[in-house]
C-alpha cells in the first residue's frame, strides 16, 4: 500500500521539477505541430517573427517542403540563421506593383500570392551576405499547399506570379528580366533606394556585374519600361547631372522603328563600382533605320 502511495507521489515530484528547471516553454515544444495559417500575410509575418524568437524548427514548418528541398539540408539552415532579428513593416501585392509599372498581368491563382515586402534586419554574421542592416525589400512567394499558407520563395527579383518563370529557373538565372514587357513608360521614373541598397549589395558580392554597367542596366531593366531586353543599346554620353552634380548616363535604345533615350543615375554610390538605376525615360529624334 505505502509503495502504491510513493510511487504516483514520486513521479510528481520528477514532474514538478522539470517544469522548475525547463519552464514551460520547453514542455510545450514537444508538443509543437506545424505552425498553420489561412492569411497569406500574416505567414509572412509569423516567420520572421519565429527568426526573431530563435524558433527556427517552427519557421521552418512555414517554408514549402519545395522550397526547402530546392535550398538543399545545408542552406535550410544557414538561411533559417541569417537574421538575428527581423520584422515586416510593409507588404505590397506584387502583382498590383508591377501593373502600376506598366505590366499587365492576370491576377493570381487562388493558391498563391506574391508580395513585395519591406523588413528591418539585424542579420546575423553569417547573414551579412544575403541581408543588409536596416532596411531590405524582398519578394516572397506564398502557396496554399494545405493545410495553410507557407512560403515557396524569398529573393531579391520578382517571382512566378510577376515574371511568368517557374521559381527553379528565376532563382538560377539572376540575368532574367524582371518584369514582362510593357508599354512605353516615358517621363522621370522614382527611384527605389531601399531596391537600389539591395541591389548595390548584391554587385558588390559580384553576384550581378550588369547592374554598374548603363547599357546593360537599361537592357535588363527596359521590359519594365516598355522596351525588350534584346533590343540594341549604345552609350550616347556620360556627364555629371546639372542638378544633382552626381554622375550620369545616356543610353539609345533601339525599340523597333523608335529610338528611346534613357537617362539613368547612381542612386547609391557614385564612381566605379556604383550600380546604376533608370531616372528618365524620353523619345529620341527620328527613327531607327
Amino acid at each position: 500500500m505505502t509503495e502504491a502511495v510513493r510511487y504516483p507521489r514520486r513521479t510528481l515530484l520528477t514532474a514538478s521539477a522539470v517544469l522548475l528547471l525547463t519552464g514551460c516553454a520547453p514542455i510545450s515544444s514537444l508538443l509543437t505541430k506545424p505552425v498553420v495559417e489561412s492569411d497569406p500575410q500574416k505567414a509572412i509575418a509569423d516567420y520572421f517573427a519565429l527568426l526573431s524568437q530563435n524558433r527556427y524548427d517552427d519557421a521552418k514548418t512555414l517554408l514549402t517542403p519545395d522550397y526547402q528541398s530546392r535550398l538543399g539540408d545545408s542552406k535550410v539552415d544557414t538561411f533559417l540563421h541569417s537574421v538575428r532579428t527581423a520584422s515586416v513593416s510593409k507588404m505590397v501585392d506584387a502583382v498590383e506593383w508591377a501593373n502600376g509599372l506598366g505590366a499587365h498581368l492576370p491576377a493570381p491563382p487562388a493558391d498563391r500570392r506574391e508580395y513585395l515586402v519591406t523588413l528591418q534586419v539585424d542579420p546575423n554574421p553569417t547573414g551579412k551576405t544575403d541581408w543588409s542592416e536596416g532596411m531590405n525589400r524582398r519578394f516572397v512567394d506564398v502557396v496554399n499547399s494545405g493545410p495553410g499558407w507557407r512560403i515557396d520563395n524569398i529573393g531579391m527579383s520578382p517571382g512566378v506570379l510577376v515574371t511568368g518563370q517557374p521559381v527553379a529557373a528565376a532563382a538560377s538565372d539572376v540575368h532574367a528580366a524582371v518584369i514582362p514587357i510593357s508599354q512605353l513608360r516615358l517621363g522621370p521614373a522614382p527611384v527605389d533606394r531601399a531596391i537600389y541598397t539591395a541591389r548595390q549589395n548584391a554587385a558588390d558580392r559580384g553576384g550581378i556585374p550588369w547592374a554598374i554597367d548603363p547599357v546593360q542596366v537599361a537592357q535588363r531593366d527596359g521590359p519594365s519600361f516598355g522596351w525588350n531586353a534584346s533590343d540594341q543599346a549604345f552609350l550616347l554620353a556620360q556627364d555629371q547631372d546639372p542638378k544633382t552634380l552626381g554622375p550620369r548616363a545616356m543610353v539609345e535604345v533601339n525599340h523597333g522603328d523608335q529610338l528611346i533615350v534613357v537617362t539613368l543615375v547612381q542612386p547609391i554610390r557614385v564612381g566605379k563600382g556604383g550600380v546604376w538605376a533608370i531616372a528618365q525615360v524620353d523619345l529620341g529624334d527620328g527613327k531607327t533605320k
